[in-house]
């Protein structure tokens, strides 16, 4: 899949799920993808958001808003 130029290797849709089962996914996610590959997540603003975004960078993920709406936000996350 190709989005704005961004080759995106894989996509979650977490939108509604309760922390920490969206971070959790997004881990599990990323742990099965090359250290090259991309993955889309569109998950809920807030607390998701937060929890997410600051979580994955802790990790060492390099995380990017793609989007964000008044009710979700997708993100770019890669190892690089």
């Amino acid at each position: 899949m190709v989005e704005k130029n961004i080759f995106i290797d894989h996509y979650l849709d977490l939108c509604g799920l309760s922390c920490p089962v969206n971070f959790v996914k997004c881990c599990l996610a990323l742990e099965n993808l090359s250290s090259k590959d991309i993955l889309k997540v569109d998950i809920d603003i807030g607390e998701a958001e937060t929890n997410v975004i600051d979580g994955l960078k802790e990790k060492g993920y390099k995380v990017k808003i793609f989007t964000k709406d008044s009710k979700k936000v997708t993100l770019i996350i890669s190892s690089e």
